[in-house]
């Protein structure tokens, strides 16, 4: 998608050669996923867009945005939370299928998103890059 005029005066990557830009799309305040994982909030003057915009190799494509920053979270993605008590466990984030409404659902241990208390999640993609993989001795 190309940028309108109003986009044209503020935007200094469209004129680098940039093929587009997400001004249509994305509202300010909202959450931003990239291919790389990294996840980021979009300012007032949508300065982030044109950052990730002109580091898209350090960074990817936007794979998804929303408002709600719960609803960015996908299958793998590393969950801190709490279910129901001052317990704080960790947890991969799978796909669950609930029986009663025939629907699938993503979760963790059987809880859904909407039930538990999330306080912290990493991306699969940066778990990858941050996690150091310790080989089993034999």
């Amino acid at each position: 998608m190309k940028c309108g005029d109003k986009e044209w005066k503020h935007c200094r990557v469209e004129k680098m050669g940039c093929t587009g830009c997400y001004y249509d799309e994305i509202e300010v305040d909202e959450f931003v996923r990239t291919e790389s994982g990294h996840i980021f909030k979009v300012d007032e003057e949508k300065r982030v867009l044109q950052g990730i915009k002109f580091l898209d190799v350090q960074y990817g494509k936007i794979v998804d945005h929303n408002k709600d920053i719960k609803r960015l979270i996908k299958i793998d993605d590393l969950l801190k939370y709490k279910v129901n008590s001052n317990d704080t466990r960790i947890d991969n984030v799978k796909e669950f299928f609930n029986p009663k409404t025939n629907k699938k659902y993503l979760g963790v241990n059987g809880w859904g998103l909407e039930q538990i208390k999330i306080l912290k999640f990493i991306p699969k993609e940066q778990f990858k890059i941050i996690g150091y993989d310790i080989e089993e001795v034999k």
